[in-house]
């Protein structure tokens, strides 16, 4: 008799398994996989299904029938309406576990890469770690904070417990100063608002009145580097240090290559340790500002380019032939499809990879292996705690 998996509407009891990466966790049914939000692993539901696809579903928790020992109350009166963390509802160890088995499942499915060994994960504090946000305006209703869970709805927000206090002031400035501004009429519009905070105090991107924009500065093992609120930087200034040391520390040369370098961060830690360096960048702001830390940093042997990695490769690389002992590459969430035939054809000695996502980033290993490199280590960081992300470094050898 032919097994009938569940529709839309359906109710059904699942025991789930782990979690997915995207935070929900999978149950099954008759073996018909189930997606479930704000669940955690190991525990019996009672769940009504919401979304029905060919290979699986997606549900809703009507009823927690054994709740999971990684089960707790979650610490935020917000979870489960603002679509910031999508894990708060699980203890820290099991969002640990979990992420590197994000890492060790996307390796497997997508690049059909198994890794015997251990992938250690580093991390610190696991609240009040975020040094910056994108704040939402809803001027319609006067709403401030961040989008609803699966919407672009704004969910108002009075005080968030991810962002490290001096943000969290700022949400509370913001808040004041809209409700100032709103109050007499209305606007059919919405607008975000970039916060920053670094060693030099906070910035907001555009400013708002009695709110200003202005360069920040951080530094990271005596290295300075400055950034704009809207700029990219690494979020977690408590693990900037584990960042740049396991991508970096360690590593040694005549020549490296920093692909995707936003503002410098990992190019001037490589300067120290290489005698030349490049470093390429897409975007001007972040350039500009990757200008001014190779110059407050006093460092002679670095040459920038603001260009994008494919076209920059294509045009200067290819043409000069030049083989570096070690190049880094920090591409966006899409990964760097557009750039592999550049920097294989390039032939590095060794490869270091930092990727914000496992799925791009197993499909761009696939494409280093069966090109000549092995890899020779993963390391998993955990800069976004209570969310699914989950940032992982992986070191190449070339294997002739």
């Amino acid at each position: 008799m032919n097994k009938v998996s569940p529709g839309v509407g359906d109710i059904i009891e699942i025991t789930t398994e782990r979690l997915a990466y995207g935070g929900d966790a999978i149950g099954r049914h008759d073996g018909f996989a189930i997606f479930v939000p704000f669940a955690a692993p190991n525990e019996r539901l009672r769940v009504r299904i919401t979304e029905r696809k060919k290979s699986y579903a997606r549900g809703a928790v009507l009823s927690i029938l054994e709740a999971s020992n990684s089960r707790r109350e979650p610490p935020c009166q917000y979870f489960g309406s603002c679509g910031g963390c999508q894990l708060q509802h699980i203890t820290y160890r099991e969002q640990l576990e979990s992420k590197v088995g994000f890492v060790r499942d996307a390796l497997e499915r997508i690049g059909g890469l198994k890794w015997p060994h251990e992938i250690p994960i580093r991390h610190a504090e696991e609240f009040r770690y975020r040094g910056r946000a994108q704040i939402k305006i809803d001027h319609t209703n006067g709403r401030v904070g961040f989008n609803r869970a699966s919407t672009t709805d704004v969910c108002d927000v009075k005080t968030c417990p991810i962002l490290v206090p001096e943000l969290d002031q700022a949400l509370q400035a913001i808040r004041l100063t809209v409700g100032n501004r709103e109050k007499g009429h209305q606007s059919s519009t919405r607008s975000q608002i970039e916060i920053a905070a670094g060693d030099t105090g906070i910035s907001f991107e555009p400013s708002l009145e009695g709110l200003s924009q202005r360069a920040l500065q951080r530094t990271v093992r005596s290295a300075i580097y400055s950034f704009g609120a809207a700029t990219f930087f690494q979020a977690n200034p408590g693990l900037l240090e584990d960042l740049v040391e396991d991508a970096v520390g360690g590593e040694s040369g005549d020549f490296a290559m920093d692909l995707y370098a936003g503002v410098g961060l990992f190019t001037v830690r490589l300067a120290r340790s290489f005698n030349r360096v490049i470093g390429v960048e897409a975007d001007t702001v972040s350039a500009e500002f990757a200008y001014e830390n190779v110059a407050a940093n006093r460092l002679t042997n670095v040459e920038f380019h603001r260009s994008a990695v494919n076209s920059w490769l294509s045009r200067s690389i290819r043409r000069s032939r030049i083989r570096a002992d070690l190049l880094l590459l920090d591409p966006p969430r899409g990964g760097a499809s557009e750039a592999l035939s550049g920097i294989i054809e390039l032939s590095p000695s060794r490869i270091t990879y930092v990727s914000c996502d496992p799925t791009t980033l197993a499909r761009d290993l696939r494409v280093f292996v069966d090109s000549g490199y092995d890899i020779a280590r993963i390391t998993a960081i955990d800069l976004f705690p209570q969310t699914y992300h989950v940032e992982t470094i992986v070191a190449l050898v070339r294997s002739d």
